[in-house]
C-alpha cells in the first residue's frame, strides 16, 4: 500500500507541477501579449505625434530676393516713377530677374530672365526685354530675346542695355537701365 500511496503522490505531484507550469506559461503569454499590445499602441501614438510635428513644420524655401529700380527713358522722362524688378539668386551663379515699369498710358518696360556679372562694369543677361511706347515702332511692342549685355560707363551708378536700338530701327533708341546692381553683386 505504501508503494501505491507513493506512486499516487508522485503522480499527483507531477500533475500539479504540469498544471502549475501550464498556468505560469499562460500568465507569461497573456502578460507578453498585453505588453506587446501596449508597446504597439505606444509606438503608434509616438509615430502619430512625430508625423504631426513633421507636418506642422512649415516648408521653407530659402531665397535671397532683392528689389532694384529699373527704367525706360520714354516713361521716366514723363516724371513717372521708376519700375521695380526682383532679383532672386539661383544655384548656378545667376540671378533670376523679373520686373516692369508702367505709366498711366499703359506704356511699359518688362524684363524677365537671368543676369550675372561678367566683370566690374558688365552684366550678362539672358531672357526677354519688352518695351512699349505708343509713339514708337508703329505702336507695337518691341521685344528683344536672348543674350544681351548691360554696361556701366563713367560715373554712372546704373547699368544700361547695350542693344539700345528700338525694333523700329533708325536712330530710335531705348535706354533700359538697371539700378543698384553693385549693392547685390
Amino acid at each position: 500500500m505504501k508503494k501505491i500511496f507513493l506512486g499516487l503522490a508522485v503522480c499527483l505531484g507531477l500533475a500539479c507541477t504540469e498544471a502549475k507550469q501550464d498556468k505560469v506559461e499562460d500568465a507569461i503569454s497573456k502578460t507578453s501579449d498585453s505588453l506587446n499590445s501596449k508597446l504597439n499602441k505606444l509606438n503608434d501614438t509616438l509615430n502619430k505625434v512625430k508625423d504631426n510635428v513633421v507636418n506642422s513644420i512649415p516648408k521653407v524655401k530659402i531665397e535671397i530676393e532683392k528689389i532694384i529700380p529699373i527704367s525706360l527713358q520714354w516713361i521716366s522722362f514723363e516724371g513717372q516713377a521708376q519700375g521695380k524688378a526682383t532679383l532672386a539668386k539661383s544655384n548656378d551663379g545667376w540671378f533670376v530677374i523679373k520686373g516692369e515699369q508702367e505709366n498711366d498710358k499703359n506704356e511699359y518696360l518688362k524684363i524677365k530672365g537671368k543676369i550675372k556679372r561678367i566683370d566690374k562694369l558688365t552684366m550678362s543677361f539672358e531672357g526677354t526685354i519688352i518695351t512699349y511706347v505708343k509713339s514708337n515702332n508703329g505702336g507695337v511692342p518691341c521685344e528683344k530675346n536672348g543674350k544681351q549685355v548691360f554696361s556701366k560707363k563713367g560715373d554712372r551708378t546704373y547699368y544700361r542695355l547695350q542693344n539700345m536700338e528700338n525694333c523700329a530701327g533708325g536712330r530710335l533708341l531705348d535706354y533700359v537701365d538697371l539700378y543698384d546692381l553693385d549693392k547685390i553683386f
